[in-house]
């Protein structure tokens, strides 16, 4: 999921809910133009409200100073407030706090809301900009003992934060949700990712079923000014290292029980997707990025992918070799043969579902339909 289409999911769900009073309130979204948050109606606390969406409002020039004020004697000066909150929220979404927080304010939050299940941080430092920030941000983490779900989507820190917060992550978690968005405009885009550290989550987390670690395409616009929206495609994590770790910790380290895998952010030889299979044996889902050097590349993954039997859902993002690269220009398409569909039908007789595109352009999409359960070509993107 992109920045942008977070942003317009969560904007369509609220806008579709027709305004409801405080005691039957089950989500609360709360613009800040500080880190004061308002005060709860006392019906709130007996409403049930599960979930909590604090969405920054605070303009650029107002940010700096707000996160250097002092906590002084005088109430108003404050940095942050944070008011008893209902006990009975059970999920956190941070929107768009892109310089972080004042130290101190992600621990307050935490005390109020213990029990989290569920967190989401978009579009942010989440460790701030001082040593004091990130230590609160990390203790933030390392206090949320019942958390279930986290999603990182468009979150950046200085190189070893991510390390440091896989190690405060519960090791109970379940789901982990960690993507990126690519930035045309920034040719240093990748260096920002932090992909040496993201296995640390994985060795970290020896409950996860549910695992992504993706870098998605920016949504596609008509603004011609707009370079991240008319540019299509992404750039995929190719150095070794990197790799190796992220695929080392799936293998040995790892849980051994994932359902979901979508490891596209990384690219992979179809060897090493043989490998995660065969470690990965309950996979229902999976999504991969894959060298593919010609055109007869394919028949290879194929081949590959008929080790996972129970695999219901297949996304291949391709990365094209030289070779390939010349037979596109030539109108060449790159499209599963008839004789592999067929076989990986054969294999993987619960599959639903396979898409396959070049760093995701190009996609070609099939599905089982007929009595002979054939995979058929269902759709085609630019």
């Amino acid at each position: 999921m992109t920045s942008s289409s977070y942003l317009a999911a969560k904007a369509d769900a609220l806008e579709s809910q027709d305004p409801v009073s405080p005691s039957q309130a089950r989500a609360a979204q709360i613009p800040l133009q500080s880190f004061h948050l308002p005060t709860f109606p006392p019906e709130a606390f007996d409403a049930g409200l599960q979930s909590l969406i604090l969405t920054s409002d605070i303009k650029l020039d107002e940010y700096t100073t707000l996160l250097k004020t002092e906590k002084v004697e005088e109430e108003s000066q404050k940095a942050f407030d944070v008011p008893d909150l209902p006990s009975s929220i059970n999920a956190l979404s941070l929107e768009l706090f892109s310089l972080g927080y004042p130290a101190g304010f992600l621990t307050a939050l935490g005390n109020k809301l213990p029990k989290l299940k569920s967190l989401t941080i978009y579009s942010q430092l989440f460790g701030g900009t001082t040593p004091a920030s990130r230590d609160d941000a990390l203790a933030f983490i390392d206090g949320q003992s019942s958390l279930q779900e986290l999603h990182l989507l468009d979150v950046f820190a200085p190189s070893g934060f991510f390390t440091s917060f896989a190690s405060a992550v519960d090791p109970s978690l379940r789901f982990l949700e960690i993507n990126y968005t690519y930035r045309h405009s920034d040719p240093q885009f990748l260096d920002t990712v932090p992909s040496k550290e993201l296995a640390g989550f994985v060795e970290n987390c020896p409950q996860l079923v549910g695992l992504t670690l993706s870098i998605s395409a920016p949504d596609i616009t008509n603004d011609e000014d707009d370079r991240e929206g008319t540019e299509i495609g992404v750039r995929l994590v190719e150095k070794e290292e990197d790799v190796s770790l992220i695929r080392k910790a799936l293998i040995e380290n790892g849980p051994a029980h994932l359902f979901a895998l979508d490891l596209t952010m990384f690219m992979l030889k179809p060897s090493e997707v043989g490998s995660v299979l065969e470690a990965q044996k309950d996979l229902r889902f999976l999504a991969f990025t894959v060298a593919i050097d010609t055109c007869d590349g394919l028949a290879e993954v194929v081949g590959i992918l008929g080790m996972g039997t129970s695999l219901e859902v297949i996304e291949i993002v391709g990365v094209p070799g030289r070779k390939l690269v010349e037979k596109l220009k030539q109108g060449k398409q790159l499209e599963f043969e008839e004789k592999q569909l067929k076989c990986l039908a054969k294999r993987c007789k619960g599959l639903r579902s396979l898409k396959c595109s070049l760093l995701r352009t190009k996609v070609v999409e099939y599905t089982r339909e007929g009595e002979d359960g054939e995979l058929v070509k269902s759709g085609v993107e630019a």
